[in-house]
């Protein structure tokens, strides 16, 4: 499974989110709660992107601090992950899980250390959402299975990320569910 809004966040929530599950592979721990002075947050992320270029996404460009928080140029995972496959994204984020773990999710762009997980308890809020989403542009939207994954993989649904049309749709149904969801 792969965490979606998410999948594409940015820096380490989307690289970290899009390949892999909460709290990293291997049962390691998530991503720091506190909160680094920007010179640390930018060496870090700066850090986090040249490992990533070395091992397979030779085009991760560095993030900038913007707010206080790690930020990559407007589209960049959009475009990234339309250049590279999946498993070459799994064995990026698996390489740098280590320097991952190390930046606090709430400085990341559009990360949240108290961002929720669907799960199989959630299934009924997860339908109201997907609901919610279809009348808001996304016509295709499925519901959620058992387990509170959405089926997107292998669909077009997949890439659509961090897309307008999905950004409205997740904001005017933020009611219904506003943590994370994931694909499967």
């Amino acid at each position: 499974m792969r965490t979606i809004r998410t999948c594409l966040a940015v820096l380490a929530l989307v690289v970290l989110a899009a390949c892999g599950s909460p709290g990293g592979a291997g049962g390691s721990p998530g991503p720091s709660s506190t909160t680094l002075p920007e010179a640390q947050l930018l060496a870090l992320g700066k850090e986090l992107a040249q490992c990533i270029r070395q091992n397979g996404i030779p085009t991760f460009p560095d993030p900038t601090i913007e707010q206080g928080q790690l930020t990559l140029p407007q589209n960049a995972m959009d475009q990234i992950e339309t250049q590279y496959a999946r498993d070459v994204l799994d064995q990026a984020q698996h390489a740098c899980q280590s320097m991952m773990d190390r930046i606090p999710q709430s400085q990341i762009e559009g990360g949240s250390s108290d961002r929720q997980e669907p799960g199989p308890e959630d299934v009924d809020a997860l339908r109201q959402w997907a609901a919610c989403v279809r009348e808001h542009g996304i016509p295709d939207w499925p519901d959620p299975k058992a387990d509170g994954s959405f089926p997107l993989r292998g669909t077009p649904l997949e890439s659509e990320g961090k897309s307008d049309r999905m950004q409205r749709a997740a904001q005017a149904c933020q009611q219904y569910w506003s943590g994370g969801i994931t694909a499967s």
